[in-house]
């Protein structure tokens, strides 16, 4: 089995990017499981409480660790991404113990990103696409999937409801993102 897991970057419970996310799950082989790795817990990033890590950084760096491949749903705010995504990605830029390799150094990803506007999140998917191939991760380089007016997608009960060209695509890249993390997988 394939293991994948999903950072959302945003906290809030409903969230249209955690519905992205679970739509993905649906284009995936049997042979992937797909969970979405919790960090609301997590604190502001600071030096002075970086060693030891607090439990609940700990617990995110554990989960990367044991994932395949790692799918960032990056939402869009004010033309950036989230500042608990800042947070937590400098969190998991950095290593459990001084001198080991960053839980994400070499973790093949996927971003995807989602915008209540007409960029589709483009602007925070690129600056959430730099600092992770800067950090060393495996970036899946195409396809690339953005969402505009996301909420556009929501139907009356809420549910995340896709047109036959998006849903095509997002099947298209969680297909490429699974034939990228399985190259991994068996090296």
């Amino acid at each position: 089995m394939v293991k994948i897991s999903g950072i959302v970057g945003s906290v809030n419970e409903h969230s249209v990017s955690r519905k992205v996310l679970q739509k993905t799950e649906k284009y995936f082989s049997d042979e992937v499981t797909l969970e979405e790795i919790e960090y609301t817990q997590v604190p502001l990033f600071s030096v002075n409480n970086e060693y030891p890590a607090p439990d609940a950084v700990v617990k995110v760096r554990e989960a990367i660790k044991e994932s395949d491949g790692l799918i960032f749903i990056v939402p869009e705010y004010n033309l950036s991404f989230s500042g608990v995504l800042k947070n937590l990605i400098d969190w998991i830029s950095r290593p459990e113990i001084m001198g080991d390799p960053k839980p994400i150094l070499d973790k093949p990803i996927l971003v995807i990103s989602t915008s209540a506007g007409i960029s589709g999140g483009m602007v925070a998917q690129e600056e959430v696409r730099s600092i992770l191939n800067y950090l060393g991760a495996s970036l899946l380089s195409q396809p690339r999937v953005s969402f505009a007016n996301v909420y556009s997608l929501l139907d009356e009960r809420q549910h995340l409801t896709l047109d036959p060209a998006s849903a095509g695509y997002l099947k298209d890249t969680v297909e490429a993102f699974e034939q990228f993390v399985n190259h991994f997988h068996t090296k």
